[in-house]
């Protein structure tokens, strides 16, 4: 049964005492904590819900309000760090302890430190670039070579992300015409589930590497909490051991983050990610125009020079031919001449002994005489043969000696015209026409190489060279620079 003299207290009466306890003991403190929850209400009033972890454990946990006449703490703390107030942040507050009957214990926030939480940041930053420089990891990936030329690119991104299509949209609408395979790795790239989807999407492109030449992980700006991500220890790692170069435009200008230190290489945004993609590729195109010119003109020049040195061997060859023809005729003249010196020379001495004979032997019978005849007879007929033989013998070996010639002159006709195929050979390997056997083709408008989609109208008429074969076609659809395409 109650007792009536029993001394007790209502409990408001009791929470007032509480809380004029408070009024008298509460003093305004400096206090770490991080925040759990933020909210603000209609009246301009922030509600946060603030703890303290240990090993991932919260071991302390209390409700604090930041009252709207001193709202203007948290806009100083955003003007001087670029953060929002928001879950996950650390932060250090000049705070005071207050009760009330109706709503409890919570701590009245009076002022917010920003130097604290950059300062927090930048620590477990530098903390992270240290355990990444000891493993060996900050220099892994830049010891990747950059392709000549980049056309298989994975992107990292959100795909609402603004940087994601000012990306896209250069690389798409270039005036060069040049083609990019891109496919997008979807991910958060802020927010609590970034790490993990970022990290999915890292793990993803390790397995398909060989698909890509590059990795390029962009964003599109934000404030330093919004980029702390890309601060993660595990991230970092993940790209630092990527078997691909990763390229990182995650939109910043105040300072690098971890992925950045870890990156093959780095830039500012988005965009400048894809002006350095388009350049290479606007190097290499100009290589190639280059080296075609150079092939062309040297082909030319090797051309002009071995015709040139045919000329001169044909020149020679003939000169060399007639000099020997008129060495054989002078000396075949010589010997007609000579043979005909003998055989007069022998005539006359036959005649003058004929002569002789006939005087000294007047006497002799016509018997003697005829003899006689007959002996200068059969005489002047043998040396007729010998001269006879020997003009045959002459013009046999004049004949042979023209044919060997002839025959010596067309082998080495032959065996230059075979030396000037193989040069050919080998300047048809240096032909553009190889270029064409990596897959590359050359599509003509009006006899001119066609590079832009620009250049030519609907039901315009194209050729197009490949390796194998020549292809025409009419121009039947042009892109217009709608719609989203994995190849353009």
């Amino acid at each position: 049964m109650f007792n009536t003299q029993t001394q007790y207290q209502t409990l408001s009466q009791f929470l007032t005492e509480i809380k004029e306890f408070f009024q008298d003991w509460a003093e305004y403190r400096w206090i770490v904590a991080e925040i759990a929850r933020v909210d603000s209400d209609k009246n301009g009033h922030y509600w946060f819900e603030l703890v303290e972890k240990s090993n991932g454990d919260i071991i302390a946990q209390t409700g604090a309000v930041l009252w709207k006449g001193n709202v203007d703490t948290i806009h100083n703390f955003y003007l001087k760090t670029g953060i929002n107030i928001q879950r996950g942040l650390k932060i250090l507050f000049l705070g005071k302890a207050i009760f009330h009957e109706k709503y409890g214990f919570k701590i009245n926030i009076f002022q917010i430190d920003p130097s604290y939480t950059l300062g927090e940041m930048e620590i477990r930053k530098k903390e992270v670039l240290e355990r990444l420089e000891k493993e060996g990891l900050l220099e892994k990936n830049k010891a990747f070579e950059i392709p000549i030329i980049i056309q298989k690119i994975a992107i990292i991104s959100s795909e609402s992300a603004a940087g994601y299509e000012d990306f896209l949209k250069i690389l798409k609408d270039n005036k060069y015409g040049f083609k990019f395979y891109i496919r997008l790795y979807d991910s958060f790239v802020q927010g609590q589930e970034a790490v993990t989807s970022i990290l999915n999407a890292l793990n993803q492109c390790a397995l398909e590497y060989e698909k890509y030449d590059v990795i390029v992980i962009i964003r599109g700006g934000g404030s330093v909490v919004d980029l702390q991500c890309f601060d993660e220890y595990e991230i970092a790692k993940k790209i630092a051991n990527m078997p691909l170069p990763v390229l990182t435009g995650i939109g910043h200008t105040r300072d690098k983050t971890v992925a950045d230190h870890v990156a093959h290489s780095s830039f500012k945004t988005p965009s400048e990610v894809a002006k350095f993609i388009l350049e290479k590729a606007l190097n290499f195109d100009s290589q190639i125009e280059s080296l075609k010119k150079l092939i062309t003109n040297k082909a030319k020049f090797i051309i002009n020079m071995e015709i040139s040195k045919n000329n001169n061997y044909a020149k020679t060859i003939r000169i060399s031919v007639n000099g020997l023809l008129n060495k054989l005729k002078s000396r075949m003249n010589s010997l007609l001449t000579d043979t005909g010196k003998v055989v007069f020379t022998r005539f006359n001495t036959e005649k003058e002994k004929l002569f002789r004979i006939k005087n000294l032997f007047h006497k002799n019978t016509n018997q003697r005489l005829k003899n006689e005849v007959i002996k200068i007879n059969s005489i002047n007929n043998r040396t007729i043969l010998k001269v006879s033989q020997f003009l045959t013998k002459s013009k046999f070996n004049l004949t042979r000696n023209h044919q060997a010639i002839t025959e010596k002159t067309k082998n080495l006709m032959h065996i230059k015209t075979i030396e000037l195929r193989q040069i050919e050979d080998k300047l048809r390997l240096l032909s553009p026409e190889n270029i064409l056997k990596r897959g590359y083709s050359i599509t003509y408008f009006n006899g001119k190489a066609l590079k832009n989609a620009g250049n030519v109208n609907i039901g315009d008429n194209i050729e197009i060279y490949l390796f194998k074969g020549k292809i025409w076609g009419k121009v039947r659809k042009k892109e217009e620079g709608n719609g989203k395409l994995n190849l353009f």
